[in-house]
């Protein structure tokens, strides 16, 4: 159950993107954008795939409570009782309305509304909105529209594009635009995660699941801003070169947003570390964080972040790799761009792990 549950989240987050990149593009005149033909099937899959897959919460909870109250009784009470099942309800009875309406090549705007709405519903279910109802709604919302709008965007264009017109066009507004969303992204994940740890813990909070989670998370964007830095402005001066295709440097840029997509899908199957020594005194530490500094973490009052030579070694050695990415798209090796950015995630991540003391 475990390994299920991120899943289905990663699900949900990558349907989402395809659904509102889609209906995003619908609303961009067709000389402004390269031509894509994403087929119908996979649209009607996508709002399907959101109701299974806005499941996983719903599982996760009802487990929780099933072995004290029954099965039965803990699904009628997560379904109806919590906001999380209240909301999978509303996603699903808007989803239906989205697949009938896609099926039947219904409004851009209806397609728009009803997407915005599931949305909403997603805020409503979010924990900060547990915690400030109203400011967790909104500020959730934002920042998951604002995260599938761009990554949805890119996902389409990379994925979805038959023909190879219109790059420089695309890329003209999509560049700005993307920096927008990337500082309305970056605003919003900073309040969001106040809610959830305080910023004198945050390093303290690596100690544990969420916090690792959280860590990663933070790391992937990295790469992710190397790769629209190529995109927004290395591409469009390629673009007068005949034979620079855009597409695979678009395509690179989307797989390691999947990464951040994974990460953020773990975190929300973990506990929030509010008051992290109470966290880690109550649940424990991370088991790969002991097994990494070889004991057992009952208290997080010693732990703080103390650099060594080797650690700084391996956080250089990672700036190594976000520059080698550069030097990738001179050669021409999306491939290996995306191989790169990879392994600066694991490399950084190590380094700032072993900057730890324990």
């Amino acid at each position: 159950m475990g390994f299920v549950i991120p899943i289905t989240e990663f699900g949900s987050y990558l349907l989402y993107s395809i659904l509102v990149g889609h209906v995003a593009l619908q609303f961009v005149p067709e000389a402004n954008k390269p031509k894509i033909n994403i087929p119908k099937p996979i649209l009607l899959l996508s709002t399907l795939g959101l109701i299974i897959f806005s499941l996983g919460p719903i599982i996760q909870t009802v487990s929780y409570f099933q072995d004290g109250i029954g099965l039965a009784l803990a699904t009628k009470s997560v379904l109806l009782d919590f906001q999380v099942g209240r909301a999978w309800i509303l996603i699903g009875l808007i989803a239906t309305c989205l697949y009938l309406t896609i099926l039947q090549n219904g409004s851009k705007y209806i397609q728009a509304i009803l997407l915005f709405l599931m949305i909403l519903a997603v805020g409503y279910s979010s924990h900060v909105a547990s915690l400030s109802f109203w400011a967790g709604l909104w500020s959730h919302s934002i920042h998951f529209l604002i995260v599938t709008l761009w990554t949805g965007i890119l996902i389409n264009v990379a994925w979805f594009s038959k023909e190879e017109t219109n790059w420089s066009k695309f890329l003209r507004w999509f560049t700005p635009f993307a920096v927008l969303c990337l500082i309305i992204i970056l605003l919003s994940g900073i309040y969001l995660m106040l809610f959830l740890v305080e910023p004198k813990d945050y390093v303290t909070a690596w100690v544990l699941p969420y916090g690792q989670m959280l860590l990663l998370k933070h790391i992937s964007i990295i790469p992710v801003l190397v790769f629209a830095f190529i995109n927004g402005v290395l591409s469009r001066k390629s673009l007068k070169i005949s034979s620079f295709n855009p597409r695979p440097w678009i395509r690179g840029e989307s797989v390691i947003l999947l990464f951040v997509f994974y990460f953020t899908a773990v975190m929300g199957t973990l506990s929030p570390p509010h008051e992290v020594e109470f966290t880690v005194k109550s649940e424990g530490a991370s088991k790969w964080v002991e097994w990494l500094w070889g004991k057992n973490i009952v208290s997080t009052l010693q732990v703080h972040f103390a650099p060594s030579f080797q650690s700084l070694l391996l956080v250089i050695l990672s700036m190594l790799f976000l520059l080698m990415i550069l030097f990738s798209f001179k050669q021409k090796r999306p491939i290996l761009a995306v191989a790169l950015g990879v392994t600066f995630i694991i490399v950084l991540y190590m380094g700032l792990m072993f900057s730890l003391s324990i």
